[in-house]
């Protein structure tokens, strides 16, 4: 009986379909007498239809390429642009290591609990000992130390309290100096990379002769299509048939 119901209200919808396209009393829109007239207009309704597919691939295909290079053009400039902002501002950089204890190892810096800024890498010096406590000091260019104490062994009273051996401190001090001729490196490579970076960005800017091409391209198609004889001839047909079922029947179909 589902099924049934589904069938008739699918018949009954393609019936107001089919009758919106063709108006007019059932004789028109259904009888064998009038059916060259009925695939007359519809034949004039799919050649309007493909030539307009037609144009509208045509002018999709222009306006991807633009976009395309719209797209090109503007990320271009946003890498440069990024970049260069990363050459001159490059904060803190990736987190590495920590904290340990009081410090915290970044790509560009050194965090250590109660100082508010943060020591730069840049030709830091990196001292570990051992004595009463395991001693970290991080020797600035300016002869600047901060120091970072760890006790030798884990308070008894306290197993939840970090402790870090001897070994891992070692091994701390350690990266904390390569991370040090890292940006030693970065600092050099700096000078010599970001004038260049400049440069490229600013001919990047100018390099606009791919993105102009595309977006004449798309123009130019797009006032091809306004004029295209094809589309002029297909409505004109498809309005010769329009009034010709109106004269027969009084209504005018839809194109």
């Amino acid at each position: 009986m589902r099924a049934l119901l589904l069938v008739l209200l699918a018949a009954t919808a393609w019936t107001a379909w089919y009758w919106s396209r063709f108006p007019g009393r059932w004789i028109f829109t259904f009888s064998a007498k009038y059916a060259d007239e009925r695939a007359q207009l519809a034949d004039c309704r799919r050649n309007l239809r493909e030539v307009d597919k037609t144009a509208a691939r045509t002018e999709k295909s222009a306006r991807d390429r633009a976009n395309a290079e719209e797209t090109k053009y503007q990320q271009d400039i946003q890498a440069l642009e990024h970049e260069i902002e990363g050459l001159l501002h490059p904060g803190l950089g990736r987190h590495l290591k920590g904290p340990i204890g009081e410090i915290t190892l970044y790509e560009h810096g050194v965090k250590v609990a109660g100082r508010t800024k943060p020591i730069p890498l840049a030709g830091l010096q990196v001292q570990f000992r051992s004595g009463p406590n395991h001693v970290i000091d991080l020797v600035e260019p300016s002869r600047r130390i901060h120091r970072a104490k760890y006790p030798l062994r884990r308070p008894p009273d306290n197993e939840e309290t970090p402790f870090f051996t001897e070994e891992q401190l070692s091994d701390f001090a350690v990266e904390i100096q390569n991370a040090a001729a890292d940006e030693d490196e970065f600092r050099t490579h700096r000078k010599v990379r970001l004038p260049r970076a400049r440069q490229e960005l600013d001919k990047a800017e100018k390099n606009t002769a791919s993105r102009d091409a595309a977006l004449k391209n798309l123009e130019r198609v797009c006032a091809q299509q306004k004029r295209d004889p094809r589309r002029k001839e297909a409505l004109a047909a498809l309005e010769v048939r329009r009034d010709r079922w109106q004269e027969l029947t009084g209504k005018r179909p839809p194109q």
